[in-house]
């Protein structure tokens, strides 16, 4: 089951082990209320899927006046801040994987871009297929069936030469 995440979640925080650079703010001893901020005002900024009651993955977003912010990576190419969406953080636990739940997250995403005046999407993406790491960089096959393109001029990390940012125009 796919859920939005609330509001209260983001204030609240999530239990592990999903979990992400927004979670567990109270925990912290920097606080910041940006993920606050970035809900109140694009009314999502991602989704949660489960298994029963058991937390198994997440798909993270922001608008990418945000990400430029905070240096999640972008392509270096498209400067239409107020309508691309990035992806910040895709995971799904290791035995949940390759059942279709990336894909899901990654629709419901262009469902919400598409219903919300948002035109583009980039994420940043492993060339590698992905392993049995608890958490490594984002696989790209999952979003090359929604028609997503590599953008061999833009690195996702720059000490990763096997990461690119990858994009779809809606």
């Amino acid at each position: 089951m796919i859920e939005i995440i609330s509001r209260n979640q983001i204030a609240e925080g999530l239990e592990k082990p999903v979990a992400c650079c927004m979670f567990d703010v109270k925990n912290r001893v920097f606080k910041c209320n940006m993920w606050l901020d970035i809900y109140d005002e694009v009314r999502e900024i991602g989704f949660l899927a489960y298994e029963g009651n058991i937390l198994i993955g997440q798909l993270v977003f922001l608008p990418k006046k945000y990400a430029k912010k905070i240096c999640i990576p972008t392509c270096k190419s498209n400067e239409r801040f107020e309508t691309t969406i990035i992806i910040g953080c895709l995971l799904i636990l290791k035995d949940y994987r390759n059942k279709g739940i990336a894909t899901l997250m990654i629709k419901q995403l262009i469902d919400f871009c598409n219903d919300n005046g948002y035109n583009r999407i980039e994420v940043g993406i492993s060339l590698k297929p992905s392993g049995n790491k608890f958490f490594e960089n984002i696989s790209f096959l999952p979003f090359k069936k929604f028609g997503f393109i590599i953008d061999k001029n833009s690195s996702a990390f720059e000490f990763n030469d096997e990461t690119k940012m990858s994009y779809c125009n809606l």
